[in-house]
């Protein structure tokens, strides 16, 4: 019940146009799109790991289809993070993944790109608190030196 891209292989894209990700939980299967059953969301799309149960046991991965688009935000987020601690080279590739999703995800009926302004607004708050702290550290830091620096002095004097 996947959605398909026509190409031969496993779909990486639902028939939204969504990206199927690798399950964030258990980490072994592709997330599958499905169609819920249930009279009370009869037609309500959901995502969920295949080794999800019925019961709710298994992989708990499970999210109807605005949460799973959070959950990619949160992705790229992750993937904008990690690029920032491994080089610009990274933070190119992280930026050039977010748009591909970002433009996917405008074909979405209901999505209105709330989901990355968001995050992005919460990553700056969260660089922004990092750089104050490295700050902090380095003034710390300086302070120690110049203790260390003046006891040697006062040591040279005796």
């Amino acid at each position: 019940m996947t959605g398909g891209s026509g190409s031969p292989g496993p779909d990486l894209v639902s028939a939204d146009g969504l990206p199927l990700i690798i399950c964030t939980d258990c980490g072994l299967r592709r997330v599958v799109r499905r169609k819920s059953q249930q009279p009370w969301s009869a037609g309500q799309i959901f995502y969920c790991c295949p080794l999800h149960k019925k019961d709710g046991s298994g992989c708990p991965f499970w999210f109807w289809k605005e949460d799973y688009m959070k959950v990619l935000g949160d992705r790229v987020v992750q993937a904008l993070v990690a690029g920032a601690y491994i080089g610009a080279g990274s933070m190119q590739v992280a930026e050039s993944s977010m748009q591909e999703c970002d433009s996917r995800m405008k074909g979405v009926p209901g999505f209105d790109g709330s989901v990355f302004v968001r995050k992005e607004v919460d990553l700056v708050g969260l660089c922004q608190e990092i750089v104050r702290l490295l700050k902090l550290l380095c003034f710390v830091g300086v302070c120690m030196l110049i203790v260390m620096l003046l006891s040697v002095f006062v040591q040279l004097m005796k």
